[in-house]
Parts: C-alpha cells; structure tokens; sequence
C-alpha cells in the first residue's frame, strides 16, 4: 500500500530549516531596525552641531557652556520643553594655533632683498567644536589659514 504523506523526519527537517530562516530574517530586521535609530539620533545630533559650528565665538574658546546659554544671545527661547532639552547638551570649544610652518623656506619675519618674498610664515589656527550630552558627543574642526 503506498501512502503520499511526510514521514516524521521529513516534518521535522522542514520545521528546522524553516526556524533558521526565520531566525536569520529577524535578525536582518533587527539589525535595519537599529541602523536607522542609530542613524536618525546621529543626524539629529550633527544638526545640533552644525549650529555650534556656525556660531563660532571666540568668546567660547576654551570654555564648556549648556547649548542653551550657548544659544539664548541670539535667539529668543521660550519654550520650557525646548529650553530643558537645551540644557541638556554641552558646547565646547578649544583653538591651537601653529606659526612655524613656511611652505616655501625658512622666513624669521624680516623680507631683505635677497629672501625669496613668497617664503613667508602661515598660520594654522584650529578650532575644535565639541556638542556632547551624557550619551553621545561629536566634534568638527574648523581650520583658518592666515
């Protein structure tokens, strides 16, 4: 007598490897899931950043200050929701400068006729902007030539 249904085994190999296709595609949402919130809360912050870096004051440098103190000079906050999330965050700033580079020779601040008029000294300031809070934080470098 012959008979067309799955044997025990069979049954079993195809809940198995159906359980680790279920196993891997729960993951793979997993893992999307989470590099999009990761990604969201990273272009939120780098927002918040770029406005510490347009709004570079050298009355900052080297100072820590609460985004909101940052920003209140400028702009009229008065919502306490946005206020408390503001204060939440931390800006701060730190500017190294360097003078001994000369791209083209050797210049000691003094241009006699027999110097070359172009081997003159640049200065390399670099302005570094930190916004953090208790979770995250980023920098940008702001980098002036004189």
């Amino acid at each position: 007598m012959s008979r067309s249904a799955f044997t025990l085994i069979e049954v079993l190999v195809s809940v198995a490897i159906l359980a680790v296709v279920a196993t891997g595609l729960f993951q793979i949402s997993l893992n999307g899931k989470n590099n999009f919130e990761f990604l969201y809360e990273k272009a939120k912050f780098d927002r918040k950043s770029s406005i510490a870096l347009m709004h570079n004051n050298p009355k900052y440098h080297h100072k820590e200050k609460e985004f909101y103190e940052f920003l209140r000079d400028g702009y009229d906050i008065k919502d306490d929701e946005i206020r408390q999330y503001l204060k939440k965050e931390k800006v701060s700033y730190s500017q190294e400068e360097y003078t001994t580079f000369s791209p083209l020779g050797e210049y000691d601040g003094d241009l006699t006729q027999n110097q070359n008029p172009l081997a003159q000294s640049v200065t390399l300031i670099f302005n570094k902007i930190v916004v953090s809070n208790k979770n995250q934080s980023t920098y940008a470098y702001k980098i002036e030539i004189k």
